[in-house]
């Protein structure tokens, strides 16, 4: 058994940077070890590459809490089943367990999408809500612009490829999900087949558009604070051995 605190592993949205991460990052609790983590903008970009990539980057053999944002709970779902022994707990924030939306947008020629600066129209209505700043969308729309459009398309064709059948079940390792009640992105169908597929899950609605790490960080981080503090007290599973 290993007795050592777990290190708070977020895995970021779309976009694969950890710079929207800044409020959250003010907000982890002081003696908590995280990291930060970038997905890498070149080369594969399927669910099961990145998922290796992740396994091979990330040092072994501590505890880890994985709090992965959208586009990465496929991510942490498949590190969880592949190191049941050092994930203590998940918490997936808007993400969802299949394609969010109609699969068949896969067939489109998606790069020509990407090489335009994203209208800050769509930016507020998708993602980061109508009400947001102007600050907080031109920091979206930097980070957005800063990703290779060929990658991006690959991420989006990556979401509109996923099927529930490619997540596995682990139900050993305790749950959270922080569910976004105003996602325009993620629709509530969605939400719910996430919620069907892993029944296990502790879940907290949070009126929020779809980046909700971003938009409520202290009402987010409460929550994460209190199921880590509940999986420290809980009986010793095989999943924690």
């Amino acid at each position: 058994m290993n007795h050592q605190p777990p290190v708070w592993t977020f895995l970021p949205g779309l976009h694969g940077s950890s710079e929207l991460f800044a409020g959250v990052q003010a907000m982890v609790p002081s003696g908590v070890d995280s990291e930060w983590v970038e997905l890498p903008s070149a080369g594969d970009q399927h669910y099961a590459q990145l998922s290796q990539w992740l396994d091979e980057h990330l040092a072994s053999g501590r505890p880890r809490l994985l709090i992965a944002e959208s586009f990465s709970a496929p991510i942490a779902l498949r590190l969880a089943a592949s190191r049941p022994e050092e994930i203590c707990g998940i918490v997936l924030a808007a993400g969802f367990c299949d394609a969010p939306v109609n699969p068949g947008i896969a067939l489109l020629p998606l790069r020509p999408l990407f090489m335009v600066k994203p209208p800050k129209a769509a930016l507020r209505h998708y993602l980061i809500g109508d009400d947001a700043g102007e600050e907080q969308v031109s920091a979206l729309r930097s980070v957005i612009k800063k990703l290779p459009s060929s990658t991006l398309a690959d991420r989006v064709r990556t979401v509109l490829e996923l099927q529930e059948r490619d997540n596995p079940g682990i139900p050993e390792i305790p749950m959270m999900l922080l569910q976004a009640q105003s996602d325009n992105l993620v629709p509530w169908e969605a939400q719910q087949r996430l919620e069907a597929c892993y029944p296990h899950a502790h879940v907290h609605w949070i009126e929020s558009p779809h980046l909700i790490l971003q938009r409520h960080p202290k009402q987010c981080m409460q929550h994460i604070r209190d199921f880590a503090e509940s999986i420290s007290q809980a009986p010793e599973t095989t999943a924690l051995t």
